[in-house]
């Protein structure tokens, strides 16, 4: 029996979510109280040290789900790094607007619910202080869970505990979350700084489904098109930085979790992710991507740099004015995040083979590069498309494959690629890659004969692991 998920998302402020007062904030004498009285109250309460955001952040936890669920202690540790005089800034200037935002959450919503995503409502567009006033709560950990089954935080508790594994990328991602605050509040630059909210443009959330007709793929698409000019880049280090997303006519792609989010390591969505904020309530919008879904965000405006990966993913800088100084305000108006996730291969006995090459596995590749690529709407397409090794970490899949795959996609939506390689791990592989590319261009490979070739590889075949050499030797014999 299939789950059916609902078509709307409870806020705090629906009547439907009813708690208990533990802490007789509100004095009645009912024994189920609406959850957003509770909260009103508390949020009224004076805060003016760190102390006293940790107090109402467990008061929020124990009203709203019975129980402490997080220590607090990561970030308790964070709050005492800003020093006496941030601090202060943050709990005299910032901290009232905050409230501010949180408080305005029943005008900002009038049904009390967001809409969730699905092939029926594929679209949901949003107001920059719309996404304030989720962004808070989602700091303020006031919002319940997702109504489908999922891995993924609707909110920042994963990144408050004193239990972190990577505590230099968490403290990345709520520096960045501070980072956007001091922004809504117009204190990031100096206290005449405008707010974020000054520069107004829509956030829209757009999940993308293939239909029947092009599930077919390849037989349905201009299979005999050639592959089409591909960038090889190598960086040291990656990061987020500017350069790297796509913007201002393309795209980034964001090798995605099928329930995407952010979270407490560094794989290259919880960087994305953690980085922009803006970006950070597609976990209460997006349920689990299905094979021929896509998720598009765009006009997500990144706040920090972030760089390097797992253990060590750092802050790049602490000033949103060093890291993004070089974009101009209104160009994450056009910024695209493109968030497709890849199979995962990763409990497969490798002995037996290469999972990607398995029936099936190698077009449903396929098609969901091809549908993040060409997801541009207005019969456009984009000027570039940012993309690296998809699938090939934790998740197991094959690197020449991957990369293969998403070039004959990226042909076929007409699109052209700019594929980064990072780390020492990844520069051998971009000199290969550079080789097999301008070896596959002079000679004006057709992206059907490479997809046909690629099937009739079979995961157990000789040449499986080294796709590059057999594909060089193949299609001259083919």
């Amino acid at each position: 029996m299939s789950f059916q998920i609902p078509a709307r998302y409870p806020l705090p402020c629906s009547p439907s979510l009813v708690c208990q007062d533990r802490f007789d904030l509100l004095e009645a004498d009912e024994w189920d109280v609406p959850f957003w009285s509770i909260l009103k109250k508390a949020l009224s309460l004076k805060i003016t040290d760190s102390h006293g955001l940790i107090n109402l952040l467990q008061t929020i936890d124990v009203t709203l789900r019975g129980c402490a669920t997080t220590d607090h202690g990561f970030l308790q540790t964070f709050l005492r790094g800003m020093g006496e005089a941030a601090e202060g800034q943050f709990f005299n200037r910032v901290w009232p607007v905050l409230v501010e935002i949180a408080l305005e959450m029943p005008s900002l919503f009038p049904e009390s619910s967001l809409p969730i995503l699905s092939e029926q409502h594929d679209q949901v567009t949003l107001s920059r202080r719309q996404v304030a006033c989720l962004v808070v709560h989602q700091f303020l950990c006031s919002l319940p869970s997702q109504p489908w089954p999922t891995d993924s935080s609707p909110d920042f508790r994963i990144w408050y505990s004193t239990d972190i594994r990577h505590p230099k990328a968490v403290a990345a991602y709520i520096s960045s979350v501070f980072t956007y605050f001091g922004r809504l509040a117009g204190s990031s630059h100096g206290s005449d700084s405008p707010s974020l909210l000054s520069a107004e443009w829509p956030i829209i959330f757009r999940l993308r489904t293939l239909g029947v007709h092009k599930s077919a793929i390849p037989h349905t698409l201009p299979m005999g098109c050639m592959l089409r000019p591909m960038t090889v880049t190598y960086e040291p280090i990656i990061s987020t930085k500017p350069s790297l997303l796509g913007i201002p006519d393309g795209a980034c792609i964001v090798s995605a979790n099928k329930n995407v989010g952010f979270g407490q390591s560094a794989t290259q969505e919880e960087m994305h992710v953690g980085s922009t904020p803006e970006s950070c309530p597609i976990v209460l919008l997006t349920p689990t991507l299905q094979d021929t879904q896509i998720l598009v965000v765009q006009g997500a405006e990144a706040m920090t740099v972030v760089e390097g990966y797992g253990r060590e993913a750092r802050l790049l800088e602490t000033s949103y004015k060093d890291s993004l100084h070089g974009v101009h305000p209104h160009t994450w108006q056009r910024r695209v995040m493109l968030f497709m996730d890849a199979l995962e291969f990763d409990m497969y006995d490798s002995s037996e083979g290469v999972p990607d090459l398995l029936p099936g596995h190698t077009d449903r590749e396929l098609l969901k590069a091809y549908n993040a690529f060409s997801s541009q709407q207005g019969g456009h397409t984009y000027s570039r498309i940012v993309t690296g090794l998809w699938g090939c970490g934790a998740f197991g899949g094959n690197r020449e494959i991957k990369t293969i795959l998403q070039w004959c996609a990226a042909s076929l939506a007409g699109v052209r690629l700019e594929f980064i390689c990072s780390g020492d791990a990844q520069r051998e592989f971009a000199d290969c890659l550079r080789v097999f590319t301008q070896m596959a261009l002079a000679n004006k490979w057709q992206v059907g004969r490479v997809h046909d070739l690629l099937l009739n590889l079979k995961p157990d075949d000789v040449n499986a692991r080294g796709v590059f050499s057999y594909l060089e030797l193949s299609y001259v014999q083919s």
